[in-house]
């Protein structure tokens, strides 16, 4: 069942037959949902096949890919943050396996889309429970950026830092907690810059493994 919000003349959300309409990024959007009468080409299992690689990822850090693409997606846009974040790994973080099967490359997912410099050179540690980052200051008028960090194996452990160290810092120290030391799945560590004070951010980068 659909709801109308201004009456029968405006907007919907909900189903309605074959049409559902929903808001995104304060735009008004319907499209159709038609039943299949014939078989999915080897093509469109191949797409079918990337895109459930890549939401499977995805799925469980959405809120931080959200934040990170929220520039990238500005209100109005007919494209939102997550559906962005989804379109550069389909582009650029799909990888195939000796029976050219595709998988997702978890190093060249971003969670973060900006105009801000990247974290250069950025590389981290695991000492104990402590996570130390660092990088090179190569853009002083930047030199108040934060750094925003994500830990995430794929599937069940992640964790995000909001305001790191600033940029002319050079080094984020990171305090976890025991867990981490127990995981035995490679945990990826990405890393981006955050402006403070307007909120743009840079691409965010892969800067290690942890085994």
């Amino acid at each position: 069942m659909a709801r109308a919000k201004n009456g029968i003349n405006g907007s919907f959300s909900g189903k309605v037959g074959s049409i559902i309409g929903y808001e995104l990024n304060g735009q008004n959007v319907i499209r159709s949902v038609g039943r299949r009468t014939r078989p999915f080409s080897e093509l469109e299992l191949m797409n079918q096949a990337k895109m459930k690689a890549i939401s499977q990822f995805l799925a469980r850090i959405k809120p931080y890919v959200r934040l990170g693409f929220s520039k990238a997606a500005p209100a109005g846009s007919r494209v939102g943050a997550f559906q962005l974040a989804q379109s550069y790994a389909y582009k650029h973080a799909i990888a195939y396996d000796a029976d050219n099967k595709p998988y997702l490359d978890p190093q060249k997912v971003l969670f973060a889309k900006g105009n801000r410099p990247i974290p250069h050179n950025c590389t981290a540690q695991l000492i104990g429970n402590r996570l130390e980052i660092r990088w090179e200051n190569v853009d002083r008028s930047c030199a108040e950026d934060q750094l925003m960090v994500l830990l995430y194996d794929g599937e069940h452990y992640l964790n995000f830092r909001t305001f790191g160290a600033a940029r002319r810092a050079q080094l984020d120290v990171w305090e976890l907690d025991e867990k981490i030391q127990k995981l035995k799945a490679p945990v990826y560590v990405y890393a981006a810059f955050k402006d403070p004070y307007y909120g743009d951010v840079s691409d965010s980068v892969c800067c290690a493994v942890l085994i």
